[in-house]
């Protein structure tokens, strides 16, 4: 899990984090990735206080040697 802060308009860059530890860790993904949405615009109209959970779930598929 990667937690994102600020405007989702931006969110890409918080999802290129996970990606890489996948691709070093021989992981691979398992399902959609997931957006948690913590605190957003319903909870404080400030974009910088908002808060995104981006989960992957993922699996290991072998050795990373």
């Amino acid at each position: 899990m990667i937690e994102h802060r600020g405007s989702p308009t931006e969110i890409d860059r918080a999802y290129g984090r996970p990606a890489a530890h996948v691709a070093r860790h021989a992981l691979a993904v398992d399902g959609p990735p997931r957006e948690y949405y913590v605190v957003g615009l319903r909870d404080n109209p400030e974009p910088a206080s908002w808060r995104t959970e981006v989960c992957w779930p993922v699996f290991h598929t072998g050795s990373t040697r």
